[in-house]
């Protein structure tokens, strides 16, 4: 077997082409498209540094990593923090409002996972009983 060494798929790594032309290509698309979604607002930044998508959403650290390329008004910390917040708090109101189990997402697990069976949301921890 051929020595291989293994390359991180990491933004840095793709933009310098460590794993070939087609993910520097990509990446090369991402940050332009990164550009065009700041220029047209469906990516901005608040005075802390940060970054929310077009639906006020806090972006994930690899889309913050591009927008960081592409702009030093992004604080990739404070963007971090403010996604760990908007996480637990979209946890606790799932938790505090479970969905209803409807009769066909019943059926369905009861398909996937067979009558009889228990299961687990692994958010609110509800088992429902198949």
């Amino acid at each position: 077997m051929a020595n291989m060494t293994f390359v991180p798929h990491t933004f840095q790594n793709r933009l310098a082409g460590k794993l070939g032309e087609f993910w520097k290509k990509e990446t090369l698309n991402q940050i332009e498209k990164v550009k065009e979604d700041l220029k047209e607002g469906n990516i901005t930044i608040d005075e802390n540094g940060v970054a929310y998508n077009c639906i006020g959403r806090v972006v994930m650290d690899d889309l913050a990593e591009v927008i960081e390329y592409v702009t030093p008004k992004i604080d990739r910390q404070a963007t971090s923090l403010a996604r760990a917040e908007e996480t637990s708090a979209f946890f606790e109101e799932y938790r505090k409002n479970t969905p209803k189990v409807t009769p066909e997402m019943y059926e369905e697990m009861r398909n996937a996972f067979g009558a009889g069976t228990d299961v687990v949301d692994v958010i609110s921890g509800r088992v429902i009983h198949l």
